[in-house]
């Protein structure tokens, strides 16, 4: 289905688009009395898009915000498994001037603002909330247990303009450039994303009930979404780390039956570094299966043998060798992105075997006139956009995408943002919500 116009929207929009779906994010179980009145809300929300406008001493306005009474954090709580408070012996006002000269000094991973309605002097700035940075990793990925927030009202602002609203550590919406973007419109989520790589899931499983099987004790049984999780959270990792070099990058992803083609000479890509075919470039799925051995045989026991583990249980565990797989396998991403710095792509398989980085795309290809913007996950509702106005990393993108229809690729330009493409029906598409909206940071 084709949209002809897209409406912007506003803090007003964004505070009714949150209470509409604040109590959805946590299955109806969520406290909405943690949540102001639509005024105080809109109120709350307009303050911050103000301020993100803002600048102090030539820094961008950043800053996490709760609206949460102080009585609700213990005062001898510390991260990583608390959350400290520390109060202003006097309140602040409420205000675009007072949150842009508190920012600096409340750093956006570390710490947040504490607001709260007394009902008598209003909304008031109470003090510091420390949560320490390890909350990021549910952004830009990682394996490391943290203290989740409180379900209550949480204010992101990122950039000018764009403010993220969070339940908790749940988030709602994002407002960016006219737009609500909530996370059901992630593409990593769709189900065309899982019923595409749903054989290679099938495979890694399989490698690890094998191991299950040879093993000399019980061990436990890994859940059926636990790689696809681990892929999503390294997938995360990769994005956020070319985001924070500032330059951009592309990542193609191939099918693996075109991989021989591509080891060679072929009329789509010309590499400048091209890897030997041997284990190390499949080093991402001998990690994987080994987390996955490694989980079930740490939980296994004679009492519940057929016990199902999967991500919490991976954050939870204090196991010495899960925690080297981990560091392993986020350096691996980390080397993935590394390799995005150079000029060109760097090309995997499908599997997420390395081929080779430093690969230009042929400026022979089909180019391509207008692709189509998925508006939804699955690609359903979609508005046609020309191309004359993006620059050559993404055309290029396009035009392999146009001749090769099973090859996907991520792009992300140099200001942050992040885009798959893919063919899909009779388009290339482009999906721009990867993952929770707070990785542009």
């Amino acid at each position: 289905m084709v949209s002809e116009y897209r409406l912007r929207t506003y803090p007003r929009d964004l505070a009714l688009f949150v209470r509409e779906h604040w109590q959805a994010v946590d299955a109806g179980h969520t406290d909405s009395g943690s949540l102001p009145s639509l005024s105080v809300l809109e109120h709350i929300i307009s303050v911050c898009y103000q301020a993100s406008l803002l600048r102090e001493e030539g820094r961008p306005v950043r800053f996490r915000l709760i609206f949460l009474s102080p009585d609700r954090f213990p005062p001898d709580h510390v991260p990583p498994a608390g959350l400290h408070r520390l109060l202003f012996r006097d309140k602040l006002p409420f205000t675009e001037r007072e949150l842009r000269k508190l920012s600096p000094s409340v750093d956006f991973y570390s710490s947040l603002t504490g607001l709260w309605h007394d009902g008598k002097s209003g909304l008031s700035i109470w003090g510091i909330v420390h949560s320490g940075p390890r909350w990021a990793q549910s952004v830009h990925g990682g394996g490391k247990e943290f203290q989740p927030l409180p379900d209550s009202l949480v204010v992101s602002v990122t950039n000018p303009g764009r403010i993220t609203v969070n339940n908790g550590s749940t988030e709602i919406a994002t407002l960016n450039s006219g737009e609500i973007i909530s996370p059901s419109m992630a593409v990593f989520d769709s189900l065309w994303i899982h019923s595409e790589f749903s054989s290679i899931v099938d495979e890694e499983l399989a490698f690890h009930r094998e191991a299950r099987k040879r093993a000399k004790k019980p061990w436990a049984a890994i859940g059926p979404d636990f790689f696809g999780t681990i892929k999503k959270q390294v997938f995360m990792r990769i994005i956020g780390r070319i985001h924070s070099y500032r330059h951009g990058g592309t990542l193609i992803f191939i099918p693996d039956e075109l991989k021989e083609q591509f080891l060679s000479e072929n009329p789509y890509i010309k590499f400048k570094y091209r890897f030997v075919d041997e284990e190390p470039c499949r080093r991402f799925r001998t990690l994987i299966v080994k987390i996955a051995d490694a989980l079930a045989e740490f939980y296994g026991s004679i009492e519940n043998p057929e016990r199902e583990v999967g991500w919490t249980e991976y954050l939870a565990s204090k196991n010495q060798t899960l925690s080297r797989l981990d560091e392993s396998l986020f350096e691996w991403a980390h080397q993935v992105a590394d390799m995005t710095q150079v000029d060109g792509a760097v090309v995997m398989t499908h599997r997420l075997e390395a081929i080779g980085f430093g690969a230009e795309i042929s400026g022979k290809l089909e180019r391509v006139d207008s692709v189509a913007q998925a508006l939804d996950p699955e690609g359903i509702e979609i508005q046609k956009e020309q191309t004359d106005c993006v620059g050559a990393r993404h055309h290029s993108v396009y035009n392999l995408c146009n001749a090769l229809h099973d090859v996907a690729a991520i792009v992300i330009s140099q200001d942050g943002t992040a885009e798959l493409v893919k063919w899909n029906e009779s388009n290339v598409t482009l999906w721009e919500q990867l993952s929770p909206s707070l990785i542009e940071v």
